[in-house]
């Protein structure tokens, strides 16, 4: 049986071979731009001291982006006895520079080495199904308008191993402090509906990276996820209905009736335009 509490306190020291924040901070002098939209220095070394707590065999990304973030992770996974990194994406075009694809920083960051790296793009947690994968940690960095942050931490539980932490990290906590018109509340959401027991907000980045446990039982992560669910979605444009049909086989599939039901009247209610979202 699942143990319902765990500590999420990182209080793991790197090792003396493990990346440094020096070696980190190089790395993003090289590679960073502006408008790249990923992890800081400080953030990385949050996730890679998760990383040396947790030992994940199996990592898996949600949002590739520039692929700084997963080039990163993959020495992290290395220096701890980490074996594969499959990081997911929508499409194949970085949106920070529409010439380069997603991923296109991971191998000059990562060269190779222990680590067996697997770059799907046209692919998210929705596929995961499809997949027929399981997984030690996870990082979620992808659409942050709400309900997604919510319905990936939802299609990865059931592809979570079931002993230790089954640790999610997600990123920009605090997004939504500087949009003028709120759309990127999502892990905002998310994080509020976990008990303390299994969050953890990291002082990383000014407090914009967490940890979530999903090691509980499915009663109650179904709880966490009816409430947020219910909560205004903040979606630029209403999901389309294959989006909805592919949301709702997911949760069909894994959770009860009764989250689903909440699921429906939540698009019923939420899922299409109005000034809330649009400003206009």
């Amino acid at each position: 049986m699942v143990q319902e509490q765990y500590s999420t306190d990182v209080m793991v020291t790197a090792a003396k071979d493990s990346m440094q924040k020096e070696d980190i901070t190089a790395i993003f002098r090289t590679h960073w731009r502006t408008g790249y939209g990923s992890v800081s220095p400080d953030e990385a070394l949050y996730i890679r001291d998760l990383i040396a707590r947790d030992r994940p065999r199996d990592f898996i990304e949600i949002g590739t982006g520039s692929g700084l973030s997963g080039g990163l992770i993959c020495h992290f996974l290395e220096e701890n006895g980490g074996e594969t990194f499959v990081t997911l994406d929508h499409d194949n075009t970085f949106f920070g520079d529409n010439s380069k694809e997603n991923g296109f920083l991971i191998e000059p960051i990562y060269p190779g080495g222990a680590v067996k790296v697997e770059k799907r793009p046209f692919t998210t947690g929705l596929d995961l199904d499809d997949m027929n994968r399981r997984f030690d940690m996870a990082f979620v960095d992808a659409n942050h308008q709400h309900p997604w942050p919510l319905i990936d931490t939802l299609a990865l539980w059931p592809h979570m191993r079931g002993d230790g932490p089954r640790t999610v990290i997600h990123h920009d906590l605090f997004l939504f402090r500087k949009q003028d018109i709120v759309f990127g509340i999502g892990p905002k959401y998310l994080f509020d509906q976990f008990p303390e027991s299994h969050r953890e907000a990291s002082p990383a980045g000014g407090g914009n990276i967490f940890s979530l446990s999903l090691a509980m039982e499915r009663d109650r992560l179904e709880e966490i996820a009816a409430n947020g669910i219910s909560l205004p979605w903040s979606l630029r444009t209403p999901l389309q209905d294959s989006h909805l049909k592919r949301i709702f086989a997911m949760i069909d599939r894994h959770y009860s009736p009764y989250l689903g039901q909440v699921f429906r009247e939540a698009a019923a209610k939420f899922n299409h335009m109005d000034r809330f979202r649009t400003g206009l």
